[in-house]
């Protein structure tokens, strides 16, 4: 095997244009690497700017009411790390700033996809994106030449007579290209995390990234060294694969996400929106749960306290309104949102499903989720942030109630003290070995090609034989 990967590399080397592609490939590698750090960065200086002049503004906002506060609310921003440079998956479309307030729960803002169409239609140039689509097939026309080349050398015949079986010889080109290919993908990923930094779990998030991206390799590699063996004429082979190619790489992702569009269809913002505010609505209509709980609300504190009248509280009742208020309004927001979760989760299901046929989709939705920038973690932000929200809310709805106020106090203010006490959002990204309960499917599906191909070229015959 040592020989024939020598001699394979020295082949790979004679290819016409083969410096050329590398020059090219790593080109558009450092292009994209640079595109994506330089982002990083500039969008790390602004968010943590943006983070530090929050909190600023809070703990230098002086005695104030807890109420106004609620209203006065907050910013919490999406995790920024070393491999959202890598892939930027979903980000660019949905956003990653959130607006935290009382009596309603938000959406994301700031995407970038919202300021020019071109990057809506192509996304942003990120080293995924390369490794993805432009070094596989490099890969896959390699691997096409590598065994045209020996056959119209006639190269082959010799190996057969010298006892060196065809299966051995097709692994040991596979093994030629996947090394150098696997390469680009350690070369970029460590000098990613080198520059930016990691952690434990970025290293364990770029452990899935190489096993995903190997995988993928080692299917296309095998693809094209197979049925380049099993075709007679080149063009023939070389039109399969290509057709393929395009197949799943441009057409198949489109058609799988848009009948995962038409199955589980997803509401336009402003349908969502108008749906949650005419829910919210009619919780407050005078004839409904709420307002028989409110009411039921205030019969037991007057009862507890053997007082008549809310004035006569020793609390501030309007802050115990508030929070059950609040609380019949995250009903609302629960019923909604998880709606519109589990129906993001029905497409995603329906896709990594569908991915069967196309190991390209199941590369994509590893290197997102490894990367943290899948739908799995835009939901999982947004779930942590929205409950920070609401113990935010409680707190300072409490303070209200039990701050030393009295009921239809409304002048009453909390020192500073007390706000400067509330911490700011910490989101923390789902552990790895969640993670990879996400990505299991796409694993298992990249797996079975392997296995599939693994026989087909352990099976397959060459065209001339050694007789």
């Amino acid at each position: 095997m040592k020989s024939i990967l020598i001699t394979e590399w020295k082949n790979l080397l004679r290819t016409p244009g083969m410096l050329i592609a590398l020059v090219v490939l790593l080109g558009a590698l450092g292009f994209t690497a640079w595109a994506g750090l330089e982002e990083y960065r500039v969008i790390s200086k602004l968010e943590g700017e943006a983070k530090a002049h929050l909190r600023q503004q809070w703990e230098s906002m002086g005695p104030n009411n807890p109420h106004s506060a609620a209203h006065y609310g907050t910013y919490v921003f999406k995790k920024n790390h070393a491999l959202t440079a890598f892939d930027e998956g979903v980000n660019g479309y949905v956003g990653r700033t959130l607006y935290l307030e009382g009596h309603r729960q938000n959406e994301l803002v700031q995407s970038d996809a919202a300021q020019g169409d071109l990057l809506s239609r192509f996304g942003k140039l990120r080293p995924a994106l390369i490794l993805q689509i432009i070094l596989p097939l490099l890969l896959l026309l390699f691997a096409f030449q590598s065994v045209r080349g020996e056959r119209d050398a006639d190269r082959v015949r010799l190996l057969l007579v010298q006892g060196v079986s065809y299966s051995k010889i097709l692994y040991g080109k596979l093994w030629s290209l996947w090394i150098p290919g696997m390469l680009f993908v350690l070369l970029t990923l460590g000098i990613q995390m080198g520059l930016l930094g990691f952690s434990a779990s970025l290293l364990g998030r770029a452990v899935l990234l190489v096993v995903g991206y190997g995988l993928f390799y080692w299917i296309v590699i095998a693809l094209a060294l197979w049925l380049s063996s099993k075709t007679e004429k080149s063009y023939t082979a070389l039109s399969w694969l290509l057709g393929i190619w395009i197949v799943w790489v441009v057409f198949y992702p489109k058609v799988t996400y848009s009948v995962a569009a038409m199955l589980y269809p997803l509401p336009d913002r402003v349908e969502f929106s108008a749906g949650m505010k005419e829910d919210r609505s009619a919780l407050l209509d005078g004839h409904n749960p709420e307002e028989e709980a409110l009411k039921s609300l205030e019969d037991s504190v007057l009862q507890a306290y053997g007082v008549a009248t809310k004035e006569e509280l020793p609390i501030n009742f309007d802050g115990l309104l508030m929070q059950a208020d609040e609380e019949f309004g995250n009903r609302v927001w629960d019923e909604h949102f998880g709606e519109l979760y589990q129906q993001m989760q029905k497409q995603k299901s329906l896709v990594q499903w569908a991915s069967l046929p196309n190991p390209f989709g199941n590369l994509q939705s590893l290197s997102m989720g490894a990367s943290g920038t899948d739908n799995f973690h835009q939901v999982d932000f947004l779930q942590e942030a929205e409950s920070y929200r609401r113990v935010f809310i409680r707190t300072l709805n409490e303070r209200h109630a039990y701050g030393g106020s009295r009921t239809g106090d409304w002048g009453y203010k909390e020192d500073q003290e007390f706000f400067n006490s509330i911490a700011d959002f910490q989101y923390a990204e789902p552990p790895f070995f969640s993670l990879v309960r996400q990505q299991t499917r796409s694993l298992l599906l990249l797996l079975a090609w392997i296995g599939i191909l693994g026989i087909g070229l352990a099976k397959v015959e060459p065209k001339t034989s050694a007789q």
